[in-house]
């Protein structure tokens, strides 16, 4: 099957076909065309099975869609455990929605960056947001966000979701939400905490299982090589060949398991300043000096020495 037949616009399919898609995965073949019928999904697909693509797809043209386009409330809302996945998910919504008649606003919340600037980026509304829930919810305390319209709420990744510790979060996010919306749970795996979630979130969903492929191991050698600071260069040269190379501030011991393991590093003691009421230094005479170019100039001189006065020029 192509993506033509998942019924997809023009400008999608177009979109789809500058980022090199072949064909859907099974993924994407089982769960676009329910989205794109506002039915609820629960779907187990690994990551890098293109689960991105099968929600953000339907999305973007079920928004293009949908009536009054000059309201930009927050239609869609996708939350995600990690600030890496916030921003690739996002990003993936900007490349597919590219070519549509009009722009589609998606704003990236997370947390570990300043709040201000993602404030004034949602005075002007959006029509997706991608984030992590205690950001969101930072927004929603400081107004700037309400989450009242949304029509569409997607849980990717839910057992890292609840695994991160996100379920006091989500459930104050659910509480925000319309009851009348689309869910749509992806996840790994299905663990109990993560079956009751989608039993108390999804309704009459359409199940998507989509089997693991077996991956072959890749073929990676490790090495540990101790270099003096000014033979690094030198090493990188050698180094050519090397995809990653890591420089630590520690040396590295070879544990009796054969496993690596930073070393202790010596305990270097500082020397103590000098007090000077305890030590006081020797204090200074002044004498004439025996320079020949000034007689009349004081210089020091300790006490009980027998040098000739410095002259203090």
């Amino acid at each position: 099957m192509s993506f033509s037949e998942l019924g997809l616009c023009s400008e999608l399919l177009q979109a789809v076909a500058e980022a090199k898609y072949a064909m859907p995965t099974p993924v994407q073949v089982a769960a676009i065309p329910p989205v794109l019928r506002a039915q609820d999904v629960q779907a187990c697909a690994q990551t890098g099975s293109g689960k991105t693509a099968a929600f953000a797809l339907p999305m973007l043209q079920r928004l293009l869609n949908r009536a009054g386009t000059s309201d930009r409330r927050v239609s869609g809302l996708v939350l995600v455990p990690t600030r890496e996945l916030a921003i690739q998910v996002a990003e993936a919504f900007r490349s597919l929605a590219r070519y549509l008649p009009r722009p589609i606003k998606v704003l990236t919340v997370i947390g570990g960056v300043s709040l201000n600037p993602q404030m004034m980026a949602l005075r002007g509304g959006a029509d997706i947001v991608v984030g992590t829930p205690g950001r969101l919810l930072d927004l929603v305390d400081h107004n700037a966000v309400r989450l009242s319209g949304v029509s569409t709420l997607v849980l990717d990744e839910a057992d890292r979701l609840l695994d991160e510790g996100f379920a006091d979060e989500l459930t104050r996010v659910l509480a925000l939400l319309p009851d009348s919306r689309q869910n749509l749970l992806f996840s790994a795996t299905f663990p109990p905490a993560v079956q009751s979630l989608a039993e108390l979130l999804l309704r009459n969903p359409v199940r998507v299982d989509v089997a693991a492929v077996a991956t072959t191991p890749p073929d990676i050698q490790q090495r540990s090589i101790a270099v003096d600071p000014e033979r690094r260069t030198q090493l990188l040269r050698h180094q050519h060949c090397l995809e990653h190379l890591t420089f630590l501030n520690s040396r590295l011991e070879t544990l009796p398991n054969g496993k690596l393991s930073r070393a202790p590093r010596p305990h270097i003691r500082r020397a103590r300043r000098s007090n000077p009421a305890r030590n006081p230094r020797p204090a200074r005479t002044q004498g004439r000096c025996d320079c020949q170019r000034d007689r009349g100039s004081l210089c020091n001189k300790a006490p009980g020495s027998d040098e000739a006065p410095r002259c203090a020029r």
